[in-house]
């Protein structure tokens, strides 16, 4: 169990995080400059806080209060930097034994050959890290901080250097290995699908703060505000004045586009009409009309075509727009064999249960 509260300063920046994590993987998401990677060498010893209290287990790591401040190695933790900081001049075996150098030579063996086993990395342990490929360091990297059987492993971006395949077996490695160890993991990535596959809680970061702290379908279904919404992916929003509630729906005029939006009523925040909010909605929930409608449609022009690999992605124009300020992103899949071109005319259909109602 890690409870750590956070603050620290530096020129034109300052920290001030506050977490709980129990026997799970959180991920902290936000953008570069957010204080990520500051917090995880706070906790590990790598960084002194202004202030706080980082207590892992029932042992306090730090405690500006008392003078409380435990060096590294004296702390449970263990840490996979984001480009591995594997020792050249050691093998991969020496590499994994060098955390448990002071255990008894029988003792570091026979861990050494357990982690590189569950690692599946047995064959490699003569090798050098540069005779091996990123995955395969990634994986002596995550050995090496398991040995010494910490309380808590810390990710640093561990799969930023990995291509798209490699990565996404990595992910499915790092749930296993969860399940196995039965630590508590903290990962750091900017990964929007990353955090949500991995992540059984959330923390997003912005500026220093934690802007929202969850479970991952609080945190991306349910966003406390448009800048949760925006790091967690949502890339259409429309400002409006909720008209009417009529549980479980409210209704939002959106007056630039002089309509109403009619949305599933969220649980979690207290709304009144007349107050002021704003709508979200992520690209791929936007859909194309398939019916006559007079709820939630919009007749739409098509400004911009991005064909990728297995989507379309298309910047839409709403024509009763007044200010010309809601453009509409959209993303459909080409399984759906629906190919639009600039400059077509079509109805956008908003399903009620994929907007996102935030007070502002």
């Amino acid at each position: 169990m890690l409870n750590a509260q956070i603050k620290k300063s530096f020129p034109g920046f300052n920290l001030d995080v506050e977490l709980s994590l129990g026997l799970e993987l959180m991920v902290i998401l936000g953008p570069s400059g957010s204080g990520k990677t500051m917090t995880l060498q706070c906790i590990a010893g790598l960084a002194k806080p202004k202030e706080g209290y980082i207590e892992l287990g029932r042992q306090v790591l730090f405690d500006s209060s008392t003078k409380i401040n435990l060096p590294p190695q004296k702390r449970r933790v263990g840490f996979v930097f984001q480009n591995y900081a594997l020792f050249p001049h050691m093998t991969v075996g020496e590499n994994v034994a060098y955390s448990i150098r002071n255990l008894p030579k029988d003792e570091s063996l026979a861990r050494v050959s357990q982690l590189l086993d569950m690692m599946n990395i047995s064959a490699f342990d003569k090798r050098y890290p540069r005779q091996l490929s990123a995955g395969q360091q990634q994986r002596v990297a995550i050995a090496r901080a398991l040995a010494p059987n910490p309380e808590i492993l810390l990710l640093d971006e561990p799969f930023s250097a990995l291509d798209s395949q490699l990565r996404e077996r990595m992910e499915l490695e790092l749930l296993d290995l969860q399940r196995e160890c039965k630590c508590s993991m903290l990962l750091v990535t900017h990964d929007l699908a990353e955090g949500y596959k991995l992540g059984a809680k959330v923390a997003v970061y912005h500026e220093g703060h934690i802007a929202q702290c969850g479970t991952r379908q609080q945190v991306f279904l349910s966003p406390v505000n448009r800048t949760v919404a925006r790091l967690t992916g949502v890339r259409n929003f429309m400002d409006g004045e909720i008209c009417r509630i009529e549980p479980p729906y409210v209704w939002v005029q959106i007056a630039a586009w002089g309509t109403q939006l009619k949305a599933v009523l969220p649980s979690d925040k207290e709304l009144a009409a007349g107050r002021k909010v704003v709508v979200g909605i992520r690209p791929e929930f936007i859909q194309i009309a398939q019916k006559e409608s007079s709820e939630n449609v919009l007749a739409s022009r098509v400004l911009q075509v991005v064909e990728g690999i297995s989507n379309m992605t298309y910047r839409f124009a709403v024509e009763s727009d007044q200010h010309e300020q809601h453009l509409l992103n959209v993303l459909i899949s080409k399984s759906d064999d629906t190919l639009l071109h600039e400059d077509h005319m079509c109805q956008l259909y908003l399903p009620p249960a994929h907007l996102i109602v935030i007070p502002e």
